[in-house]
């Protein structure tokens, strides 16, 4: 029986299908690593490529960047007057207060209704009469 040595792992099987694949469109010419060698190689390039990939996944990704206190007041503000006029018809006129700590505004100057801390005071914001901001 014919036996091949497999350049990889330099060990010498038998000549068969069983451990050696057939070369591509050949049916009497086999590759020369074995079945277990391929297999290896075909693991540890997978490996890479899904390293690889997570790696551009990465870098593709866009990072959140911090908002400002300043800015975070200026949009509640501006949120919070939308939603009143939008409710009553009119611009708002009362004072607004922010808890810095849990994100949440109220009219009141009490402490924060979700966490008990003491409210920032961010005013209003001031339109003229057409509703435009000052």
């Amino acid at each position: 029986m014919d036996k091949r040595v497999c350049i990889k792992c330099s060990i010498a099987y038998p000549l068969q299908e069983k451990y050696f694949s057939l070369a591509h469109g050949s049916k009497t010419r086999y590759l020369t690593k074995c079945r277990e060698c391929i297999r290896e190689y075909q693991e540890e390039y997978r490996i890479l490529r899904q390293e690889e990939e997570q790696e551009q996944i990465g870098a593709k990704m866009h990072k959140i960047k911090e908002v400002p206190d300043s800015v975070k007041k200026h949009n509640l503000l501006k949120a919070f007057n939308h939603i009143h006029l939008q409710a009553f018809g009119e611009q708002m006129t009362e004072m607004i207060y922010w808890c810095k700590a849990c994100d949440y505004i109220q009219v009141t100057d009490d402490n924060c209704v979700k966490c008990n801390k003491t409210m920032e005071k961010i005013g209003f914001i001031d339109y003229n009469e057409n509703g435009e901001n000052k």
